[in-house]
């Protein structure tokens, strides 16, 4: 079979494949602890809020907690969209664009918590 008609049918060599998939795996394999802290901070936030419920908060406040606490949830469906969006484009270009993305949506809510003052880095 030539390389043109392999090429043209969509078929690649298996290390092609692997070499085509490396920035996603990259970024999934750095995204992953990024993600557990977010969850992490999720469920702190979480833990918060009903204390905050129980002492009888406004509308507004109940509302950016409850959204606080869905938001280790909203990293985690983004960070497994991007990374199946990246599978699907067959361009290097568009491939590390989504690997930076999926990295970037693991990694927005700990870097919110570290920049916004949420952790000092010293135990209480």
């Amino acid at each position: 079979m030539s390389e043109e008609f392999a090429e043209y049918a969509g078929r690649s060599e298996p290390k092609e494949r692997w070499l085509k998939a490396l920035p996603l795996i990259i970024a999934g394999v750095l995204g992953i602890p990024l993600l557990a802290a977010a969850i992490d901070f999720s469920v702190q936030i979480a833990q918060v809020t009903k204390y905050l419920f129980d002492l009888g908060t406004s509308g507004l406040d109940a509302t950016v907690m409850v959204l606080l606490s869905l938001s280790g949830g909203f990293c985690l469906i983004l960070y497994l969209a991007f990374l199946f969006i990246g599978t699907r484009r067959r361009t290097w270009k568009w491939r590390i664009w989504w690997a930076v993305a999926t990295v970037l949506a693991a990694g927005v809510l700990p870097l919110w918590w570290v920049f916004g003052g949420f952790f000092s880095g010293s135990p209480a």
